[in-house]
């Protein structure tokens, strides 16, 4: 059974749900105690047949570094209306043709969803 979702809002085109990643920027606290950056970011949005990556490395450099594929990244400088002409704006039209439409913003406190979501 294929699932049709927002996709890039184009007639017709019938996709999975997505996964998409949004890292905020580091913090004035962060930046003011030197600390490291652990996330390295494969940023891909623009083109859906370019998968995304996202790299977590340990601090302490004890274990190997996570790598995790995403459908679409977000770099750390990318600016909130790209996000909503990526995600927000192509699942309204949706909803406004019938489909259902879900943004869902997961993270630990602290990792930027309102951030994200109000920008």
């Amino acid at each position: 059974r294929r699932w049709r979702w927002v996709g890039s809002g184009m007639p017709g085109e019938a996709q999975c749900v997505k996964v998409a990643i949004r890292c905020r920027p580091p913090s004035k606290k962060e930046i003011a105690n030197n600390e490291d950056c652990i996330v390295e970011l494969t940023q891909a949005f623009e083109d859906p047949n370019v998968p995304g990556e996202v790299i977590l490395s340990d601090p302490a450099g004890h274990e190997e570094p996570g790598k995790f594929a995403f459908d679409i990244v977000f770099g750390l400088d990318i600016e909130q209306y790209q996000v909503y002409e990526a995600i927000g704006r192509p699942a309204m039209l949706k909803t406004f043709e019938g489909y259902n439409g879900t943004i869902f913003a997961y993270g630990q406190t602290g990792s930027g969803k309102s951030w994200s979501m109000g920008g």
